[in-house]
């Protein structure tokens, strides 16, 4: 559809998401520079250069050349067109209503499940670390290995052609509020994942940039657990095990035994089969993102899960950031 209202003609100041996993360079910050926003607002059905100066946009080559190779934008003839989709606040708000009520279906589904991995982690005297297992570990993690087992997701892989980025990139209005994701640091087979959000990334970046923390996760894949403090940039310290010898963050196993992961996968198999029974146009991978944020509010809402203050704080230090954080372990014992 071609009338977005009153919607920004800057797709800078939309919500702009990436599934490419393995990319080293997402594209949100070649969109939010200069006036590619506007020019590829402009371009979503195709614009020449002469209809872009209309609107006081001219592109000088090298921007051009920046688009291209994020693939952002193809040149047809005179005419650039933006490549990838655009969802205004009408068909962003239909995708919404939609998903929104298939979570409150599948928060029914998976109650009995979420409650069994809340039991698991509360007896490791882990509860506040439910909610970012849950987000991180099961429906920002398991759901996405199950989509991509059926073939469903597009291939992040690398290649000459796209050295930057591959898989899939949208733009929706108006932006998700207090939307989360995933980052990932792995290590010889021990990945650390830190569910994110607008106030906390750059705590957890930093968190990311560490230079011990690569060793650490090397020690935990031998076995044992690192008492050293990991020093941060900032003055921040983070330590993997408390005064005790206990792990300050979930540590699960990648395997059907361990009981955060089985019951994780059990929790994945019903969201997917509800997806899939009635997918909409917007595709596999914006609609899943959509129905991941709205049931994890629809949980919420329930009294299933409770979304930890930390999320929302910005001054949050790396003490309290652990109930964002959890490590995932290939075959070691620790």
């Amino acid at each position: 559809m071609d009338d977005f209202g009153d919607d920004p003609d800057d797709l800078a100041e939309w919500g702009l998401h990436c599934f490419c996993l393995g990319a080293r360079s997402t594209p949100h910050h070649v969109v939010k520079m200069d006036d590619n926003g506007r020019l590829l607002f402009r371009a979503r059905l195709g614009v020449s250069r002469t209809e872009l100066r209309h609107y006081g946009i001219d592109p000088s080559d090298s921007q051009i050349a920046l688009l291209r190779a994020y693939h952002l934008i193809t040149v047809e003839g005179d005419r650039l067109v933006t490549t990838f989709p655009v969802l205004g606040s009408d068909e962003t708000a239909g995708l919404r209503t939609r998903m929104a009520g298939l979570a409150e279906a599948v928060a029914s589904e998976i109650a009995v499940d979420v409650s069994g991995l809340a039991a698991v982690l509360a007896g490791q005297g882990l509860a506040g670390c439910v909610y970012g297992v849950l987000f991180g570990y099961v429906i920002d993690g398991l759901i996405w290995d199950r989509l991509r087992s059926d073939g469903l997701l597009p291939s992040g892989e690398l290649s000459v052609e796209r050295p930057y980025w591959n898989g899939a990139f949208w733009a929706v209005y108006p932006p998700r509020e207090g939307a989360m994701g995933t980052n990932e640091i792995e290590e010889s087979g021990v990945r650390l994942t830190m569910v994110w959000t607008d106030e906390t990334v750059r705590s957890l970046n930093r968190l990311a940039d560490a230079p011990a923390l690569r060793s650490a996760l090397r020690v935990v894949s031998r076995g044992s657990l690192p008492r050293a403090a990991l020093a941060v940039e900032g003055g921040d310290v983070w330590t993997l095990v408390d005064d005790e010898g206990r792990p300050t963050i979930p540590i699960i196993r990648r395997r059907d035994s361990d009981p955060v992961h089985g019951t994780g996968l059990r929790i994945a198999e019903k969201v997917v089969s509800a997806l899939l029974r009635d997918l909409p146009e917007a595709g596999v991978v914006a609609s899943a993102h959509e129905l991941i944020w709205s049931l994890m509010d629809a949980l919420e809402a329930a009294g299933m899960v409770r979304r930890p203050g930390t999320f929302d704080d910005p001054a949050a230090g790396l003490d309290s950031l652990g109930v964002q954080m959890f490590l995932s372990v290939e075959g070691a014992e620790v």
